[in-house]
């Protein structure tokens, strides 16, 4: 198991120091860890530890999390796979979209059945991933059928605790969500997005919002200069 994980801690390294973030490889999928994060074995014999590009399934401790680990297993089973990684993050993980031998895409497949959400950290976004997303949305498809469900990054930030459901699933703030990294800094009372000049590179102290109507409530206002990202 050593071995293994240097390994991938050796293949990510080397990725990283040649710049090489458009790398397209065919191989097997040795280890699924959850619905978006598994141990990819190259047919050259490199491990690299996978994270699926601009998706966020459920953790394993969330309804829905075992559900997409399974339908991952069972959809990568004995076949050959491409990914192609464009990246390499801060833990050693090759951000990569998997390719089935379909012709179908990993990333796509569990957004589109419920199982993960598309994960807007960058913009642009994808907009093949955002329609997916949205239907399954309106169709209640997977983690959607619950309208209280709560995104991966919020249950891994605040361990599982849950706002109270809206009375009417309709009223549920779908585009509110998607504001990642939104933060208000408590001495001004100003709000920004990463994007934005002056974002912190640590942003402990910072008040975090979920959506931009979050933070007028709390008493912030919009950072001169500084606007919503366009999705």
């Amino acid at each position: 198991m050593l071995k293994t994980l240097q390994t991938i801690v050796v293949a990510g390294a080397l990725l990283f120091a040649g710049q090489c973030f458009a790398v397209d490889m065919t191989g097997k999928v040795v280890e699924v860890l959850d619905g978006d994060t598994l141990t990819f074995e190259s047919n050259d014999g490199r491990l690299f530890r996978v994270r699926l590009k601009e998706v966020d399934a459920p953790e394993p401790g969330q309804t829905f999390g075992r559900q997409a680990t399974q339908f991952v297993e069972t959809l990568l089973k004995g076949k050959s796979v491409r990914v192609k990684i464009s990246s390499v993050d801060r833990y050693d993980r090759a951000i990569a979209v998997l390719i089935l031998p379909d012709g179908r895409v990993l990333n796509r497949e569990l957004v589109s059945h419920g199982l993960a959400w598309h994960y807007r950290v960058h913009f642009p976004v994808d907009p093949a991933l955002r329609a997916l997303e949205y239907q399954a949305w309106k169709q209640n498809a997977g983690l959607w059928v619950d309208p209280s469900v709560v995104p991966p990054w919020e249950f891994r930030r605040e361990k599982g605790a849950r706002k109270p459901p809206p009375a009417d699933p309709s009223a549920m703030d779908y585009n509110g969500i998607f504001d990642y990294g939104l933060i208000g800094n408590p001495d001004t009372k100003l709000f920004l997005w990463p994007d934005c000049q002056g974002y912190p590179e640590d942003s402990r102290g910072f008040a975090v919002f979920g959506s931009e109507l979050h933070a007028q409530k709390s008493g912030f206002k919009q950072s001169p200069g500084c606007s919503r990202p366009e999705s």
